[in-house]
């Protein structure tokens, strides 16, 4: 079984999962128990937690050799160079997971792990190697963004002659499913509506800029005041870059009056608008999930809706309502017409769209 993972019962005999950690995890990594809803999210967050606490013990014991020439040393020259300092702290948060997942992996039976071998030897074949063991201990997902991170470690050393080829390219990794999933207006209305009765009108307000905006919650929950001038909002996506300026919808302006209003002596106004009522702080990326999920679960709507899916679904219902390929990556910021594919799902209403447009007199 899953380490740290149990299953228990509620008193109505329903089933739930929960990570109950040792002593030694909570002490070194600050983490105390948690439930999940299903035991998928359970595990793979047991798991991580497990990868992590492993890494922390064996460098404590000084187990872990990294030297100049193994993979863990040629990913830390990586981390030297303009391909990882210009990532997003996010960005580099979600590489360092997939680089740790790999460098603790063992491929043989040898002691070295994946991240003690040298660099250089490093074979197409143990890439692929590699890439199964992943894929069988974590997911299709894990697996594939694994080994994209050590493509582009690989190319990087590469090009500066520190191994001679690159073992990760050209692996054709089957592609993975695109997520597809849309709110429905009424969800929405839903979620903010018992956001503001259980005194959390901030989550309603991030909801609602994620929608509005078709934008990243990340980027939501980081606008200040000083992003919003004239009823419009100009900030730079932190993924990306992308400088953005985006009307506020009716709606939108509306709310910020009436559930939101800058500190008059912060002349900068670099106060956030969204602030967590319960810290009087500025949501984290971790807090901001918990509070949904804890808004989300008492509004009733489905556990598989998230935050991050109002980009998508704002950016279809534009689509619906006949906006050009231009107009709509002015709202989201996308570069290209090939990754704004990817946000906006065909519908029934936009077949009907299309059907009427080509057939009306």
């Amino acid at each position: 079984m899953t380490k740290y993972l149990e299953e228990r019962k509620k008193a109505d005999g329903s089933v739930f999962y929960a990570f109950n950690p040792s002593r030694g995890v909570r002490d070194a990594l600050n983490l105390g128990y948690q439930r999940f809803p299903n035991k998928r999210d359970a595990v793979k967050y047991c798991q991580q937690v497990a990868l992590e606490f492993s890494l922390h013990r064996r460098k404590n014991e000084g187990t872990i050799k990294v030297d100049d020439e193994s993979v863990e040393g040629l990913i830390n020259f990586y981390k030297t160079t303009q391909e990882w300092l210009k990532l997003a702290d996010n960005s580099k948060t979600f590489y360092d997971l997939q680089l740790r997942t790999a460098t603790e992996m063992q491929l043989d039976a040898a002691k070295l792990s994946f991240g003690q071998v040298k660099a250089k030897n490093i074979t197409a074949t143990q890439a692929d190697k590699l890439f199964t063991m992943i894929q069988q201990e974590y997911s299709d997902h894990r697996a594939s963004h694994v080994v994209k991170v050590l493509r582009k470690v690989y190319n990087v050393g590469f090009r500066h002659d520190k191994v001679p080829a690159n073992p990760f390219s050209n692996m054709k990794i089957p592609g993975l499913a695109t997520r597809k999933v849309l709110w429905e207006p009424e969800q929405v209305s839903k979620l903010i509506e018992t956001a503001d009765k259980m005194g959390y009108p901030s989550i309603g307000t991030i909801t609602l800029l994620a929608y509005d905006l078709c934008a990243r919650p990340g980027d939501m929950r980081q606008l200040t005041w000083a992003n919003y001038h004239d009823e419009q909002f100009a900030y730079v996506q932190e993924k990306t870059k992308t400088i953005m300026g985006v009307a506020a919808s009716p709606r939108l302006i509306e709310r910020l009056k009436e559930h939101h209003q800058y500190d008059p002596l912060d002349l900068e106004r670099t106060g956030c608008i969204a602030i967590c009522e319960t810290t009087g702080k500025p949501y984290s990326k971790d807090l901001l999930v918990k509070y949904f999920a804890r808004v989300r679960k008492q509004s009733g709507i489905p556990t598989h809706l998230q935050l991050r899916d109002l980009r998508r679904t704002g950016a279809t219902e534009l689509a619906e309502a006949g906006c050009t390929e231009d107009e709509l990556r002015a709202v989201t910021g996308h570069q290209s017409r090939e990754i704004l594919a990817t946000y906006v799902r065909p519908t029934m209403k936009l077949a009907t769209s299309a059907i009427n447009k080509r057939f009306a007199s």
